[in-house]
């Protein structure tokens, strides 16, 4: 005969195993995990947002968009749900790889077809322009810069005296990057936009790994002037930093996309946060932090975007043909810094 205290024990394991069976989500509720190519900060205020709200735990891997192009796209089984941003031409090459599931999120048909994929593999988040970003005071204390005016035009970051003195992001590991090099290359052609790129990178300091970091390195005055998403810029001229913004004609954008990788291991989860992170709570409360552009009508900008107008852009920029033509700018981006 068995013992009371096994019998016990026997009993109490079948009361959890049944318990498992009949609520498994009770007991079994994996975090989310997400790739987070816009800044960590601006991620956690959303998804400690997204806890609150529906009590789902989650993981956060920050990475660039060439970091995560390069490991996503090499790696079958990443364990990764979603993909938090980052330019759409990232979500793109991810989409013609078959790595993304298709999914439709509640707010979709509020969207204008150009900041969303027509397949629904992946969806826009927000928009943000490319913008030059000059420090006031390392220009007005430089004797050479200082009888100047800002520059307005890429073109205007070639003077001589601005030698040393700008930077660029790489467009090999940077989606600001990239998204400077191709939608230079739709305004003009493939040869003339690298050819313009290679110029700005020979003027440079030095090419950094992201966009943000670009910004930073403006803010701190190591640089004079820097090519970045205006958004970037406006994070720290927010937090005090004397930076001045200009769009430049024609100026490319990013639509930045959310998508969920078929390989993932939490799939309800995951389009939740995609639901969650194009509500109008959450967009409000991003656009503000972020300062980006919202791709949802009624949702107003931050009050430093006021005077941003989408006529201002290359409002025949497609996100789709610049990661259709990737291979062959970067061959040429290569090629060129060879010489």
């Amino acid at each position: 005969m068995m013992r009371k205290g096994s019998i016990i024990l026997v009993l109490a394991a079948a009361l959890i195993l049944g318990l498992i069976w009949l609520y498994p989500g009770k007991t079994a509720n994996p975090p989310l995990k997400v790739y987070v190519i816009f800044q960590e900060d601006e991620a956690r205020m959303l998804l400690e947002k997204f806890k609150k709200e529906t009590g789902q735990a989650y993981e956060v891997i920050r990475m660039s968009s060439g970091e995560a192009s390069y490991h996503l796209l090499d790696t079958d089984n990443t364990g990764v749900d979603v993909v938090l941003g980052g330019t759409a031409d990232l979500h793109e090459q991810l989409k013609n790889s078959g790595k993304l599931l298709r999914y439709t999120p509640r707010m979709s048909d509020k969207i204008p077809d150009a900041y969303k994929d027509k397949q629904g593999y992946w969806t826009g988040m927000y928009m943000g322009a490319l913008s030059i970003g000059v420090n006031e005071q390392v220009w007005k204390q430089d004797p050479e810069l200082a009888p100047l005016p800002y520059p307005e035009r890429y073109e205007d970051l070639l003077r001589p005296e601005l030698k040393g003195k700008i930077e660029i992001p790489d467009p090999e590991t940077s989606g600001t990057g990239y998204t400077i090099l191709a939608s230079l290359a739709q305004e003009r052609g493939p040869e003339k936009a690298v050819e313009l790129m290679h110029a700005l990178k020979q003027q440079s300091s030095s090419t950094t790994f992201s966009g943000i970091t670009s910004a930073q390195r403006l803010a701190v005055g190591d640089v004079a002037a820097v090519v970045c998403f205006m958004g970037d810029q406006l994070r720290f001229a927010n937090s005090g930093y004397a930076i001045h913004s200009s769009i430049p004609p024609k100026a490319g954008w990013e639509i930045g996309g959310v998508s969920i990788l078929k390989n993932g291991g939490n799939r309800k989860a995951a389009k939740k946060l995609i639901d969650f992170v194009l509500s109008k709570n959450a967009q409000t409360a991003y656009m503000n932090a972020a300062f980006s552009l919202p791709v949802i009508p009624g949702i107003q900008p931050n009050p430093l975007l006021a005077d941003v107008h989408i006529g201002q852009l290359l409002t025949s920029y497609r996100a789709d043909e610049a990661a259709t033509a990737r291979p062959e700018l970067m061959k040429r981006w290569r090629d060129a810094s060879k010489q």
